[in-house]
């Protein structure tokens, strides 16, 4: 394939799409779905790249989703999912934490998936998941009322409905103990959305803990390497060369793919619009913006994607 980028995908490319690339990762919101609404063709494309023998992987930064629970969400909608197709940031901290032996407790500001994904591989969470919730007649903590545990060593920040001034206070001080392992899931600073509201993500809590500790935390989800080197541990035949990342967001999606070495590919069906990639294409020609923003292919929508492959198909039948 050429050094182009942005190539609006036709049939013309879909025989080097296939034949070149053995796994298909997807991003899920904007591309699979835009909840609670399953996108036209999407469940098909699976069905029919599983078909031709591709390896599908479900690869978000959705700290909320396990892989038995969202493999089991799979299989009722219409494609049968094996867990460890699903490639969460809530398994993937479980499997950074397996990858540098760590041993002690953890600090975690999430939810309930965290809890089950790192038990799966041993890990034990102390304190953080769930309400730590502050007499609403309160205007003031005292801090010799916190109850800090003197075992933690590593402090995660994932996304959490439950967040407040007194986690923010637990993380911060933990993280000032210099040998304070400090993890988050990704910086997404907002989550997907399908009306006016404005949904806060895991970016908008990490950010507060960052401000507050002054520490940086090694962060795990897309577009950072970690995402892939986990896929990479637990599959060794995953070859970056031979496998197309599609999504919907340039600085998540397609800058992972793209700096991870795999061909991306860019749907117009959630986060980014044809004149948005237009802006950045601009940008990036005045050297504004980072090149890796910009997909080596584009398309309208996987149901698009679907009508090549199946056109493609019928040659050959």
């Amino acid at each position: 394939m050429s050094n182009s980028v942005c190539i609006r995908l036709n049939e013309i490319h879909i025989e080097s799409i296939l034949n070149d690339h053995d796994t298909f990762l997807f991003d899920c919101d904007g591309v699979l779905w835009c909840s609670p609404n399953i996108l036209p063709g999407a469940i098909e494309l699976l069905n029919c790249l599983t078909k031709l023998g591709k390896r599908v992987f479900f690869v978000t930064n959705n700290s909320l989703k396990t892989q038995r629970g969202f493999s089991q969400w799979l299989n009722e909608i219409g494609y049968q999912a094996k867990p460890e197709q699903i490639i969460c940031t809530a398994w993937i901290t479980a499997q950074y934490l397996k990858s540098i032996n760590f041993k002690g407790h953890c600090y975690c500001i999430g939810m309930q998936s965290m809890v089950e994904e790192l038990g799966r591989e041993g890990f034990h969470i102390s304190d953080g998941i769930g309400p730590d919730p502050v007499p609403p007649e309160a205007d003031w903590i005292e801090t010799n009322t916190i109850k800090f545990d003197d075992n933690i060593n590593c402090v995660i920040s994932a996304f959490d409905i439950h967040i407040n001034y007194l986690k923010i206070i637990k993380a911060a001080t933990y993280l000032s103990r210099p040998n304070v392992l400090f993890l988050a899931t990704n910086d997404d600073v907002t989550t997907p959305q399908t009306d006016i509201a404005i949904l806060p993500g895991e970016g908008t809590i990490l950010a507060s803990i960052v401000a507050a500790s002054g520490r940086s935390p090694t962060i795990l989800g897309k577009p950072r390497a970690p995402m892939f080197e986990s896929i990479r541990l637990a599959f060794p035949d995953v070859k970056p060369n031979r496998s197309i990342m599609v999504g919907d967001r340039l600085e998540t999606d397609i800058l992972f793919g793209n700096r991870q070495g795999l061909t991306s590919l860019l749907v117009f069906s959630g986060a980014t619009s044809e004149k948005k990639l237009d802006t950045i294409k601009q940008a990036v020609e005045k050297n504004t913006a980072d090149k890796d923003l910009l997909p080596k292919f584009c398309i309208k929508d996987v149901n698009h994607l679907l009508q090549l492959i199946q056109s493609r198909e019928k040659t050959y039948s």
